[in-house]
């Protein structure tokens, strides 16, 4: 998959700004092909998704990516570089992390409804796998986000088995830190800084819970922030197109790029217009040109929500529930779902006070944030002195207004720690800035000072990831330790071991809205989801999915005593016949 990613991002390679070094370019095409190949799957997945078709497009861009590889070994681009001592330091910390994502990447995908994995980011694909066609599941409204990442997801799935999702994320998460990087170097620093800044970025337990376990919020902060790096170069138009296939990847994998994209737009503007006059003319064309590539490669996603479910963003947010009609989701549904977001996204508060008191906060208060783990003392501590130090480079003070921004958006929309990942490395770049002039300019309690906020950071983030992962790598290595993990985390295991397990059955009816299908590999009717979504036309509670079940081509049903309701189903119910019983768990055939 990496290199049929190599493969589709051909053309990254060629048109990337003629400053770019060689190792950008590979890492920039490789971004870019991975959201370029995903968008050729979503297409012909509407049509077909079977696993003959993915392997036969990923076969062939490939073989693009083989013969690119080849190319570049034939040229010597891969010859062995010599790190020194300095330069080696950091790169232990990110290849640590690296390694141990990959390892607790095979273990086995666990927990309940609460587990956004579970919940949609994995039952999608496995959904569309089975359909052999990519649509959204009825039973979980958020399966229609934008689906870049969750695209590659059921490729991953076709090719790898269960495993192939989450042990890919060492590629993303390595996507990013090569994009962090290169944007550290575009802003002044050399490559041994930028190598601390990879090795900040990596042990931020934020940055990492989003960015493993099939989490999308890493991968889009990746596509954001290579959308930064090329703005600030780009002059042709093939530059500019580059620079808006960034940005429309970032739409197309988080409703939240729709906000962050026009206010790097209006950055890029005040910035490229600011430092050259001159060429002002260009930069306004350069980025209408990108404005218009972007919205070509995000629609497809929209265009297909507005035309299933009645509205291009589902569920609709507030501002645009008055102007669509969301199909499965009734008004009751769609307020609870914003009830939700608003009581999630609540922070620490609203107030100017509180936006004043952000730096602090999530540095030392990360669980207000869902932040699992925070983001070190790095950005707090020493990208102050940065900014301040190097405030005449027009890169920083790019960097410094395109984080506040987003800051301020993200403040008001929902606060929640990982969709502030691309804000979380610009800091770490600012920070290493800071810690460099510290160690110029600054006398021996200064430099202390610096190196052991750097060192503590970077020593938190990984025990804190590290012992995070502990089962996950203990259940990647040891067959036995990851069925007693499937045992204990998985709800409702029993039931699940015989749906999958018996021959007879072909389809289940799933009465509790708090029971996740992802574990259910057969075909399944849930007619009220998890959010309240009512897939089938006039059924709105059990009763009535039992009335139909015959209709439905039900088989099997699945009644469960969960924290939302007790058993479902009557005991003399004529029309079922009781075939396993577990603790708090039912199963009935269909008679």
């Amino acid at each position: 998959m990496g290199i049929a990613a190599l493969g589709a991002g051909y053309f990254f390679f060629q048109w990337l700004p003629a400053g770019f070094r060689s190792w950008e370019r590979w890492a920039f095409a490789f971004g870019g092909g991975w959201g370029l190949l995903s968008l050729v799957l979503y297409l012909i997945g509407q049509i077909d998704f079977s696993r003959r078709m993915i392997f036969v497009l990923v076969f062939l861009f490939a073989l693009i990516g083989a013969g690119l590889l080849w190319k570049g070994f034939r040229s010597g681009e891969f010859r062995a570089v010599r790190v020194n001592l300095i330069r080696s330091l950091p790169a232990v910390f990110v290849l640590l992390i690296i390694l141990m994502t990959a390892i607790s990447g095979l273990a086995p995908v666990t927990g309940d409804w609460s587990s956004d994995t579970v919940a949609y980011h994995l039952l999608g694909p496995k959904v569309w796998l089975r359909a052999e066609l990519i649509r959204p599941v009825l039973d979980n409204c958020h399966t229609a986000f934008p689906q870049t990442a969750e695209t590659m997801f059921g490729a991953l799935y076709a090719l790898g088995g269960a495993g192939g999702p989450c042990l890919a994320d060492f590629l993303t998460l390595g996507y990013l830190l090569f994009v962090a990087a290169s944007l550290a170097m575009r802003c002044g620093l050399d490559s041994t800084g930028a190598w601390w800044v990879a090795a900040i970025v990596a042990t931020m337990p934020a940055v990492f819970s989003g960015a493993h376990l099939a989490f999308v919020d890493g991968l889009y902060a990746a596509f954001f922030l290579a959308a930064v790096r090329v703005g600030l170069d780009a002059e042709r138009f093939s530059e500019w197109a580059i620079f808006g296939a960034f940005c429309g990847f970032t739409i197309a994998t988080k409703y939240t790029g729709l906000l962050a994209i026009p206010i790097l737009f209006v950055c890029v503007l005040l910035f490229r217009v600011a430092q050259d006059r001159q060429r002002s003319r260009g930069v306004i064309a350069g980025c209408g040109g990108a404005a218009a590539v972007a919205a070509i490669l995000a629609a497809p996603y929209y265009i297909r929500n507005w035309v299933l479910l009645g509205c291009p963003i589902y569920p609709p947010p507030p501002g645009l529930v008055h102007f669509c009609s969301a199909k499965y989701l009734s008004r009751e549904a769609i307020q609870n779902f914003h009830r939700y977001i608003l009581a999630r996204g609540a922070g620490l508060g609203e107030g100017p006070l509180s936006f004043l008191l952000l730096p602090f906060n999530l540095t030392y208060h990360t669980a207000n944030f869902h932040g699992a783990g925070g983001i070190g003392l790095v950005p707090l501590g020493l990208a102050p002195i940065g900014l301040w130090s190097f405030r005449k480079d027009i890169a920083v003070r790019y960097l410094a207004l395109l984080s506040f921004l987003l800051t301020a958006a993200w403040f008001v929309t929902q606060q929640e720690s990982r969709f502030l990942i691309h804000v979380y490395v610009m800091a770490a770049i600012l920070g290493v800035s800071g810690w460099r002039k510290s160690r110029l300019t600054g006398g021996t309690l200064a430099k202390v000072v610096a190196g052991s906020l750097v060192a503590a950071s970077l020593l938190y983030g990984t025990f804190m990831i590290l012992n995070s992962q502990r089962n996950a790598v203990h259940a990647a290595v040891s067959p036995s330790y990851a069925e007693t993990i499937r045992e204990k985390q998985i709800p409702f295991v029993k039931s699940f071991q015989y749906l999958n397990g018996e021959p007879t059955v072909a389809k289940v009816l799933i009465l509790d809205r708090s029971v996740p299908p992802f574990y259910l590999e057969k075909a399944y009717v849930k007619p009220v989801g998890q959010w309240g979504e009512l897939t089938v036309p006039g059924i709105a509670n059990a009763s009535l999915a039992l009335a139909v079940a015959k209709e439905l081509g039900i088989t099997h049903v699945l009644d469960v005593c969960s924290e939302l309701s007790t058993f479902q189903v009557k005991a003399d119910d004529a029309r079922l016949k009781l075939v396993i019983e577990s603790t708090h768990q039912r199963i009935y055939q269909v008679e």
